[in-house]
């Protein structure tokens, strides 16, 4: 039976009109009253909590009008967003464009999407009518087993491509497959992509991006001969796409003075032996961990350049008189990703692979064959047969190396 609080107020005025000491009922009243609020606690608790308002929560983005949509058609593949609550993107990816349009008020970064559709509008327009004609023009039987491009590609780069190479090196590939493949060609059908889709894109990014367009081309011609060979197209469409090569830097040499003044300036640095290691016996950044000394005044080197199916492969080299004098019995473990950072520091003007580059100027100053050079750096050991590696005797290459002594 539910506690009536009338008679429960009658009964608690009873208990302090009985003769009890003062104390007594003031502390009798203390102890009702603490009730009393614990009781108001726990009803309170006990009401259900209010509903959140979610239209206060998340308000509702702008969106373009049908007049502005029926004036820009394309208009209707941006994606607006609110980033930090504060700016206004506009963002447009789509047939190989991406592109984005930010600013704290809607209004101005629709004006300056619109400003960029006035320029490519009409581009975007023939391109969706070029995939339409292409789409037409695919066999019946070929429409049964059209497929994406992303899923299709994904799969040829996590099961063909990694296989190939080192991680590292796939890492790097997926990174600009993922930025200047992926987002361009993902949504499109594989039979759709033509010559004439491609080769817009090429040229754009080889004028912001001449390096990196070498690779993404790379990268392209082999997903889509990977759908030659399954039998998912007839022909590679990059075949037809011409790209101007781009030329490399090989590298620059330290001149003697900047020799001199970097070894003195790395005095007592962290990197100190392991930038010395590559200047003063030519292992590459990757190798100055898989150095070890041997007790007949050689080194043994981990080749650092193999591809991922090629067993490791080990070359053997003198211990060149400035590595005795420099480094021999010092130097540690280093985490390599840290050396080009810290290179820079001292040689702001050169790259880190300057340093084996000047030990291979050096060895060629000394007159040391050019062969034998190449054999101590590992820089072309897939050329180099196994009569010429008879022929150069460790006697023969210690011999050599004496000559390697020059001063600074």
């Amino acid at each position: 039976m539910a506690n009536n609080p009338t008679t429960q107020n009658n009964t608690e005025n009873a208990l302090l009109n009985n003769s009890m000491p003062s104390d007594q009922s003031t502390l009798l009243q203390m102890l009702i009253q603490q009730n009393q609020m614990l009781t108001q606690m726990l009803m309170q608790k006990k009401q259900p909590k209010t509903t959140l308002n979610l239209d206060s929560k998340y308000e509702e983005l702008p969106h373009f009008t049908n007049k502005e949509l029926k004036a820009m058609p394309s208009l209707k593949d941006f994606t607006i967003r609110r980033k930090n609550g504060i700016y206004f993107e506009l963002r447009y990816r789509r047939y190989g464009y991406d592109v984005s349009f930010s600013s704290k008020n809607f209004d101005e970064a629709k004006k300056r999407a619109f400003e960029w559709l006035r320029i490519f509008e009409a581009e975007i327009q023939e391109k969706k009518v070029t995939i339409k004609i292409v789409e037409k023009t695919v066999s019946p039987q070929a429409t049964k087993t059209t497929v994406l491009f992303a899923p299709f590609a994904d799969n040829y780069m996590e099961n063909v491509k990694r296989k190939m190479v080192k991680e590292n090196s796939y890492k790097s590939l997926y990174n600009t497959y993922k930025n200047h493949v992926r987002s361009v060609y993902g949504d499109y059908a594989l039979q759709s992509i033509t010559p004439q889709i491609l080769q817009p894109h090429f040229n754009r990014l080889h004028e912001e991006k001449p390096r990196v367009c070498e690779d993404a081309k790379a990268i392209m011609s082999s997903i889509m001969e990977y759908a030659v060979n399954n039998g998912l197209i007839n022909r590679n469409p990059m075949k037809a796409v011409f790209v101007a090569k781009h030329e490399r830097t090989t590298g620059q040499a330290l001149s003697k003075q900047e020799e001199k003044a970097f070894v003195q300036a790395i005095r007592g640095n962290y990197y100190e032996y392991s930038f010395l290691r590559m200047l003063y016996c030519g292992v590459r950044a990757c190798e100055v961990n898989e150095i070890v000394e041997n007790d007949d005044d050689t080194i043994t080197i981990k080749n650092g350049k193999l591809k991922n199916y090629q067993k490791n492969y080990y070359r053997t080299v003198p211990m060149f008189p400035l590595y005795k004098e420099n480094v021999r019995g010092k130097g540690y473990r280093v985490d390599v990703k840290k050396l080009s950072v810290a290179f820079t520091k001292f040689c702001p003007n050169h790259q880190l692979k300057d340093l084996r580059h000047t030990f291979t100027t050096r060895a060629r100053e000394c007159e040391i064959d050019n062969e034998l050079v190449s054999l101590w750096t590992g820089h072309s050991l897939g050329n180099i047969t196994a009569s010429v590696y008879t022929h150069f005797s460790m006697e023969h290459q210690k011999a050599a190396a004496e000559k390697l002594l020059y001063e600074v």
